[in-house]
C-alpha cells in the first residue's frame, strides 16, 4: 500500500523530506504487478457484485485474512494491470457460485473449487488473488511453507487442519472463504523424492482438498451455531450452488508446475490451471503509468517507447525500473542542490528546498540497462551495442540476416496480411573467425530483441539429463522473452550425426544423442511461440544431423564466408577506427595483400601493428630518457627528459612499416583446399 501524501512542507524544507514528497507518487513496495491504489473505491455489494451479500460478508474492498495468514494488503481489480484471463478465471472460481448461485442450481453445475496460477516470478499472481478476494469480500487465507512446516512430527499436518477449519467455519458463516497456497509447490513436492515429511504433508493437504471439493474438509468440525446457521449450504454449494450460502475455494500459486505432486493437478482438486504471463507491451504502457503516476514526466519520457524496448520485463521489474529511474532524476537534483555525490559536504544539506523532480527519457533509459528482466538473468548476453556497419563486408551475408531476424519484428503486420511464417530457425556456418557471433549481436541490437546465448559444449554434464534440462530451460526462458534471439555457438556439438554418436564420457555415451533429442522436440515446438528465432553457429556443418536441417528447423543456411577485397578494406577501416594512421598507410593496398584473410584475422593484423607502433614507442622513451640522464643530472635535468619523454610519445602513429610487420606476423590458417570445402557445402 502507498504511503499517504505528506503534508506541504515549509520552503526551507530538509533534502531528506523534500526527496520523500518528490517520490510520495511512486510506488516502492515489492507488488509483483501493479501497485496499490492510494484509496480503493468500496466494490459493489456483495460478491463481484451481487447485491444480496451473504450473512457478514464484508464491503470494504478489503480482503479479510484470516487464520496462519499474514496480513494482507489492501488490493483492488482497477490496481491490476495484464492476464486479464487469469483475473477473469479468479472470479469465475471465486464470484459466480454465488453471483449465479439460481442459475447453477438450476442448471445442475458443481461449480470447480481449486484453480492453480502458475507462471514467471514478478507477474503478479499474489496481487490477483487480493484483488478478487477484495473485490468479493471474501475471508482470505495465506499458507506458506515458512508458516506451515513445523520442526515437529504431526505439526505441519495440524497447522494444515487448522487453517482449513478457519476457513471452513467462515463459509460455514455463509462467507466466501479462499485458501491461497502461495508458492505451493513447498507444500505439495513430489512424493518420488522419498522423504517421510513431505509425503505425510502432502497426503494431508491431498486430503483438505478432496474434502473441501465435497463442502467440508475431512476431519473438520465446524462449531454448532455455524452449522446450524448454514444448513444445507455447504451440501447446496457442492452441487448446484445454494443462494448465498457459504463457499470454500482453494487457490495455489507456483512458479514450477512440474514440481507439484501430479496428484495436486488432478480434476476434483486443482481443477484448472491458468498461465500469468508476462505482459505484453500494451499492458507494460499500463503498468509503468501506474508505477510513474505520482512522478512529473518529461516531455521526452515516452512510456510507450519503453514499454516496447522492455521485453521479457515482469510487473516487478517494471516497478523496479521505474524505481531507479526516481532515484537517477533524485540523484541529479540532489546533486546539483546540495552537492551530495559532487563534493559537497555536510554543511551543504539542508541549505534550500528541493527543486522539482523530473523524470526524463535518460533516466527510463538507463533504469531498463540497470535492471534486466529477471526471466532472463543468467543466460542473458550483456554486450554493448553492435551495428551492421561495425560488420565489414559480407554486404549479402547481412541482407538476408536482414530478412530473417529483422523484417518479422519490424515488419509483422505485413507478414501477416501476406501470409508469410518468419523462420524458426537461422544456421550461419563458416569458416572460424569470419564474424558469426558479431553477426548474431549487430542482428539482436538492429532487431531490439533480446539476446540469450549458449556455447553447445558447456551443456555436456557429468550428470545424466543436466544438459537436457540446462537446454530446455533456455528455450523456456527465450518463448518468456520473445522477442528473443537464442544463439547457440557450437551447435554441432549436440547436434552431430546419430550414427556417428558422440557425447564422450560426459553424462554418458548417448549424452550427445539425449541433447539432440531434446534440441529437435524445442525447435518443433518453437511455433506456439512467436518472436523467437534460434540462430545456430557452426564451422563444421557437413557433423550436423540432417534432421535438424529441414524446413521448420534450421530451414535457412547462410554461408559466411572470408571477406572479398572490398570487405577486407570495410573490416581494416573497421578495425582502424580508433588508431592514429600514419600518411603512408593505404589500407585498400593492405585488403589487395590479404587475400584468403578471416575477420579475425584482419583484427589480428591491425591489433598487431597497433603493438608494434607501441613498442617502438617505448623504446624511443627509453632512449630520450637515457640519453637526458648522460648529459646532466638534478631536477633540471629530470624535467626536461620529462618533457623529451613526453614529446617522443605524442608523435607515435601506426605507420605503414608497423603493418608490415604485422603481416608478417600475421598469416592466414586457413588454405585453398579448405576454403573450397567450405564453400562446396554452402552451395548446396
Amino acid at each position: 500500500m502507498e504511503p499517504p501524501a505528506p503534508a506541504a512542507a515549509p520552503a526551507e524544507a530538509q533534502p531528506a523530506e523534500a526527496a520523500a514528497r518528490a517520490l510520495a507518487g511512486l510506488s516502492l513496495g515489492p507488488s509483483p504487478h501493479t501497485p496499490a491504489a492510494p484509496s480503493t473505491p468500496a466494490p459493489p455489494a456483495g460478491p463481484c457484485g451481487n447485491s444480496d451479500n451473504p450473512p457478514g460478508s464484508s464491503t470494504s474492498g478489503d480482503a479479510e485474512t484470516t487464520g496462519t495468514a499474514e496480513a494482507s494488503p489492501s488490493a483492488s481489480s482497477s490496481a491490476v494491470a495484464g492476464n486479464p484471463g487469469a483475473m477473469q478465471a479468479l472470479r469465475e472460481l471465486v464470484c459466480w457460485p454465488v453471483r449465479f448461485a439460481a442459475e447453477g442450481r438450476a442448471l445442475g453445475v458443481r461449480w470447480p473449487r481449486g484453480l492453480l496460477l502458475h507462471g514467471p516470478p514478478g507477474c503478479g499472481k499474489t496481487l490477483m488473488v487480493q484483488a478478487v478476494a477484495a473485490e468479493a469480500g471474501a475471508a482470505l487465507h495465506v499458507l506458506t511453507s515458512s508458516r506451515v512446516v513445523g520442526a515437529f512430527t504431526g505439526e505441519s499436518e495440524r497447522r494444515l487442519r487448522e487453517a482449513f477449519a478457519a476457513a471452513q467455519a467462515d463459509a460455514d458463516a455463509g462467507r466466501v472463504a479462499v485458501v491461497f497456497l502461495d508458492e505451493v509447490d513447498a507444500l505439495c513436492p513430489r512424493r518420488d523424492g522419498g522423504r517421510s515429511h513431505d509425503t505425510r504433508l502432502v497426503a494431508q493437504l491431498l486430503t483438505l482438498l478432496d474434502g473441501a471439493a465435497t463442502g467440508r474438509p475431512t476431519g473438520l468440525t465446524a462449531p454448532p451455531a455455524a452449522a446450524a446457521a448454514s444448513t444445507g449450504s455447504a451440501a447446496g454449494s457442492g452441487g448446484g450452488g445454494g443462494g448465498c450460502s457459504g463457499h470454500l475455494v482453494v487457490v495455489g500459486a507456483t512458479n514450477r508446475p512440474n514440481a507439484l505432486d501430479p496428484a495436486l493437478r488432478r480434476p476434483g482438486r486443482l481443477d484448472r490451471e491458468v498461465m500469468v504471463a508476462l505482459p505484453d507491451t500494451v499492458q507494460r504502457a499500463d503498468i509503468l503509468r501506474l508505477h510513474t503516476r505520482g512522478l512529473q514526466l518529461a516531455a521526452d519520457a515516452d512510456l510507450t517507447a519503453v514499454a516496447a524496448a522492455a521485453h521479457g520485463y515482469s510487473g516487478a521489474d517494471l516497478a523496479a525500473a521505474a524505481r531507479e529511474a526516481a532515484m537517477a532524476a533524485l540523484a541529479e537534483v540532489a546533486a546539483e542542490a546540495y552537492g551530495i555525490g559532487g563534493g559537497g559536504g555536510p554543511a551543504a544539506l539542508g541549505s534550500g528546498p528541493l527543486p522539482p523532480l523530473v523524470v526524463r527519457g535518460a533516466h527510463l533509459a538507463a533504469a531498463l540497462r540497470k535492471v534486466r528482466p529477471s526471466i532472463v538473468r543468467g543466460a542473458e548476453v550483456d554486450i554493448p551495442p553492435v551495428s551492421w556497419d561495425d560488420v565489414g563486408g559480407l554486404e549479402d551475408v547481412k541482407r538476408r540476416l536482414r530478412q530473417a531476424v529483422e523484417w518479422p519484428l519490424r515488419h509483422a503486420d505485413a507478414f501477416e496480411r501476406l501470409g508469410l511464417a518468419a523462420p524458426r530457425g537461422v544456421l550461419l556456418h563458416g569458416p572460424p573467425g569470419c564474424s558469426k557471433t558479431t553477426l548474431a549481436r549487430a542482428a539482436a541490437t538492429a532487431s531490439g530483441a533480446t539476446l540469450l546465448a549458449m556455447s553447445c559444449a558447456q551443456l555436456f554434464s557429468m550428470y545424466v539429463g543436466e544438459g537436457e534440462a540446462a537446454l530446455r530451460d533456455a528455450f523456456k526462458r527465450a518463448r518468456m522473452a520473445a522477442p528473443a534471439i537464442l544463439f547457440l555457438d557450437e551447435v554441432e556439438s549436440v547436434a552431430g550425426k546419430r550414427e556417428e554418436g558422440g557425447g564422450g564420457s560426459a553424462g554418458g555415451p548417448d549424452a550427445g544423442l539425449r541433447l539432440l533429442t531434446t534440441l529437435l522436440t524445442e525447435m518443433d515446438g518453437i511455433e506456439l511461440a512467436a518472436g523467437v528465432l534460434v540462430l545456430g553457429a557452426t564451422n563444421r556443418p557437413g557433423a550436423l544431423d540432417p534432421a535438424l536441417l529441414r524446413p521448420g528447423r534450421f530451414s535457412t543456411h547462410l554461408y559466411v564466408p572470408p571477406p572479398d577485397e572490398p570487405g577486407r578494406a570495410a573490416a581494416l577501416a573497421v578495425h582502424c577506427r580508433r588508431l592514429p594512421l600514419g600518411a603512408d598507410v593505404d589500407l585498400g593496398g593492405l585488403a589487395a595483400r590479404t587475400e584468403g584473410y578471416t575477420g579475425a584475422e584482419l583484427a589480428a593484423v591491425c591489433r598487431e601493428a597497433a603493438l608494434a607502433a607501441l613498442r617502438e614507442e617505448m623504446q624511443e622513451q627509453a632512449m630520450a630518457a637515457a640519453a637526458a640522464g648522460e648529459t646532466g643530472s638534478g631536477g633540471e635535468a629530470d624535467a626536461r627528459a620529462a618533457v623529451e619523454v613526453e614529446a617522443a610519445g605524442a608523435s607515435g602513429v601506426v605507420a605503414g612499416r608497423h603493418f608490415e610487420a604485422a603481416l608478417r606476423a600475421v598469416r592466414p590458417a586457413l588454405s585453398a583446399a579448405d576454403l573450397a570445402a567450405y564453400a562446396e557445402w554452402g552451395r548446396r
